[in-house]
């Protein structure tokens, strides 16, 4: 398959958005080759990526997924297809691939996700694999393998991964066309619990629950926790989104909406259903990608969706509080947003992340534009900050001259040289393409990164706790840690961000188990570890 691309030759304002002045542009230099993963990702068909410190050194790891079942000349240079690969970062901006990983597989990966399932200090890998229910006689040894290979659970000892998928219940044999991995401890046993979506694209798709029994063991629990057996996805967002301290759970494509009770159990509001009833343009409009986030510092929790579809109609709804019944109300407000109605590409995987450290969150996309000179530009939409409550406000980037707009299935950010700014790593699928890694070279403000470890009864990581910046009675940020939002992508949990001209701000963080920690006149520049007794 070769690149798909779309000549650019003018950019209107009505496809775009407000253009962004050259000198508040968010910039990135691709580091690729210099970091060494050009030869080891070169001929990577990916579909998936994830972030972790594996090794507990600091420097986020990278794992690189994608599908091994396609035709070998689509490999090329390669004469056979390339397994998954697990990178550690050595903390000099470059990266080393580990020959020997157990988590070296073959397959059709469509996700993964790190996370400490056994609170014991060192994340686990969960690979979410796309199979199917049989192989392709046409294809060879590798490929066939590829194509019936369940998903995938590899437990961490101290730096090593170890396959213990059999043993766990979490990949079961049922299980085929797995996406997006939800990471979240449903019922506040300090457990971190998985709900692994399945697409559409097979018989009776049903998406799991599986309730962590400690021990890397799982059962399924999703009919005990109120979920249907019939939900179908693509992308996952997933944060308390009513107050209650409990995740909720939004599932893109059939996009449904799953409110927590508070006891453990779940209920889809009618009311909800209407907001996110989707229109398709055609067989291939799908709503993808979603993610939870405060664009507008009011200390409620939006949410982006972004579609794999072409044109993306990408959607921004924003939070305008609960009706009294405790159901969260949502307005789309795309268009005074800044956002353009339609881009011409699909947009699979979605983030909010301040990129330039103004303290105002921005909008990134899993596409943008590659140039005659072989640089991408990722589609990110600028915040121009403004009032705290009111509708935020984007500017488009500036689209290079004669450039193509393409995009990418995955593309999980993170801090990957701990120098305070946001980077990206993108996910190619494309025969004749790359996978990029992107450091952010932006003008920056300051900037706080706060990170949770918990040795009680919470989970080791701290997903699901709140944080919250002030400056005085001001609101400067809030956060709710977490992984594995977006689309078949997944992040180290932590809370990033960007304070402005602020020198110090106030901080408070509230566990999912209801654990409150303050910290006053916090210095900016700085990544704050907040151990939770």
């Amino acid at each position: 398959m070769k690149l798909s691309v779309i000549l650019l030759l003018v950019c209107s304002s009505s496809l775009l958005g407000a253009a962004e002045p050259a000198e508040r542009m968010i910039r990135f230099q691709d580091v690729t080759a210099s970091a060494g993963l050009g030869e080891p990702l070169a001929s990577l068909l990916g579909h998936g990526a994830a972030w972790g410190d594996v090794d507990q050194d600091g420097d986020p790891d990278l794992y690189a997924a994608g599908f091994a079942d396609r035709p070998s000349p689509e490999y090329a240079p390669l004469t056979e297809p390339p397994s998954n690969i697990l990178l550690l970062n050595r903390g000099d901006g470059t990266f080393a691939p580990v020959a020997d990983s157990a988590a070296a597989s073959y397959a059709r990966t469509s996700g993964a996700v790190f996370a400490d399932l056994d609170n014991d200090g060192w994340p686990e890998l969960f690979v979410g694999n796309n199979a199917k229910g049989k192989a392709r006689a046409d294809r060879g040894e590798i490929q066939n393998h590829a194509t019936t290979q369940r998903s995938q659970l590899f437990h961490n000892r101290a730096g090593t991964l170890v396959d213990a998928s059999a043993a766990s219940g979490a990949c079961l044999e049922r299980l085929l066309t797995a996406r997006n991995i939800g990471v979240f401890d449903y019922d506040l046993d300090g457990l971190l619990d998985l709900y692994v979506v399945e697409d559409r694209f097979t018989n009776s798709p049903s998406s799991t629950l599986y309730r962590n029994l400690g021990g890397l063991r799982f059962e399924e629990a999703t009919a005990a926790a109120g979920l249907p057996d019939d939900v179908f996805g693509l992308g996952l967002a997933v944060a308390d989104v009513n107050g209650d301290r409990r995740p909720d759970i939004f599932v893109g494509h059939s996009n449904r909406f799953f409110l927590s009770d508070g006891d453990g159990t779940y209920s889809e509001p009618a009311s909800l259903r209407e907001t996110f009833t989707w229109q398709p343009l055609h067989n291939e409009d799908w709503p993808c990608g979603a993610v939870f986030g405060d664009l507008n510092r009011d200390g409620k929790l939006d949410l982006v969706l972004a579609i794999h579809g072409e044109p993306a109609r990408n959607r921004v709804y924003l939070n305008r509080g609960t009706d009294r019944g405790g159901v969260p109300r949502f307005e789309d407000v795309t268009g005074a947003a800044g956002l353009p109605d339609q881009w011409p590409r699909k947009c699979p995987h979605v983030e909010i992340q301040d990129f330039d450290n103004d303290g105002w969150p921005d909008l990134y996309f899993s596409a943008g534009w590659h140039d005659a000179n072989g640089t991408i530009t990722p589609l990110i939409y600028r915040s121009l900050g403004g009032e705290a409550g009111g509708i935020p406000r984007f500017a488009a980037p500036k689209a290079p001259e004669e450039s193509t707009t393409v995009y990418f299935p995955a593309g999980p950010s993170a801090d990957y040289d701990n120098d305070g700014r946001v980077d990206l790593f993108l996910v190619n699928w494309f025969a004749g393409n790359h996978s990029r890694l992107l450091r952010n070279t932006s003008q920056s403000g300051g900037w706080l990164t706060v990170r949770i470890c918990s040795a009680g009864k919470e989970n080791h990581e701290g997903i699901g706790s709140k944080v919250t910046l002030r400056s005085g009675d001001a609101l400067l940020g809030y956060r709710e840690i977490t992984t594995g939002y977006g689309y078949a992508s997944g992040q180290i949990p932590l809370a990033h961000f960007g304070l402005g001209d602020a020198a110090a701000v106030d901080v408070e963080i509230r566990t999912p188990g209801g654990h409150v920690e303050r910290r006053r006149g916090v210095a900016k520049n700085q990544t704050l570890t907040i151990d939770i007794p």
